[in-house]
Parts: structure tokens; sequence; C-alpha cells
């Protein structure tokens, strides 16, 4: 089924096992897609200024420890390693500045 208004074909959703035609909009269909994130990469959730770097490179961290501390919004927030690993390189120090979504440090995941 095309309509004119809306040049992309009608598709099928299935919510709740109720089957539902749709058209899907341009700005849908060019949506960047949904990637598993890295975990071990550790990335800025918002913006904010480097308070202190608690680890350093080759310190062996554990999941749920806090590695770095940041400033944003005047509040401190923790950040913390969600895997059982090493630190293998560190891309901020105390006074940095970042932005969301920047990748602050990044682990080697333990292999057992």
């Amino acid at each position: 089924m095309m309509t004119k208004k809306n040049q992309y074909p009608a598709t099928a959703l299935v919510v709740d096992d109720s089957t539902y035609n749709t058209l899907l909009t341009e700005k849908y269909l060019r949506r960047k897609k949904w990637q598993q994130p890295d975990n071990r990469k550790i990335t800025a959730f918002l913006p904010g200024t480097v308070r202190e770097v608690l680890v350093k490179k080759g310190d062996a961290v554990k999941a749920e420890q806090t590695v770095i501390r940041f400033e944003a919004m005047k509040m401190v927030n923790n950040v913390q390693s969600s895997i059982n690993g090493r630190v293998k390189e560190i891309y901020v120090s105390a006074g940095d500045r970042f932005s969301k979504g920047f990748v602050l440090m990044e682990l080697e995941q333990e292999t057992a």
C-alpha cells in the first residue's frame, strides 16, 4: 500500500499480539540505529569538568568501583566501572572539560 503523501510502504507493527499497519516517516527511516554499548569504554553521561581521576593506567578495577569524579550543574558525580578489568587508557585529567558522550576512560576486560 503506497500513498501519495508518503511514498514509503506500510509496515506491519506487532504490539501485544495485535498487528497494525503503519506508515514510517522519512525521519524515522534515517534515524541512527541503536547499538549495544561497549562496556569497556567509560563515556560521559552528561557534560562536565573532571574533579579527580581515582585510578592510573594499568590499575586493576572492580565492577562498580568509582574511577572518576566530575562536576556538572554544581553537583559532584561519580563514574563507576561497569566491569572487572584493568585500565587501558585514560583520556582526561583533573580540570578537563568534556561533552556528553565523550570517552573518559577505556578498560581491558579480565579474562576468566
